[in-house]
């Protein structure tokens, strides 16, 4: 399973990972039990960006909400 999609999505989700370790284990579990493969996020400055699960390589894609 690898991270790609918005580097800066990418750093903010990476960022949140450090201060907690499960936050990234809920997310990928949010966007695994969604109908659409997909959460969202936040990060401390407030922007918003999508967690997308790809079914087909299992990779974790992020993009920017909005």
């Amino acid at each position: 399973m690898n991270l790609e999609g918005d580097e800066e999505g990418i750093a903010v989700l990476k960022g949140l990972h450090a201060k907690d370790k499960t936050y990234l284990k809920f997310l990928v579990g949010e966007a695994k039990s969604n109908t659409d493969m997909k959460t969202t996020f936040k990060g401390e400055d407030g922007r918003a960006f999508i967690l997308r699960l790809d079914p087909k390589s299992g990779n974790l894609v992020v993009e920017k909400q909005g």
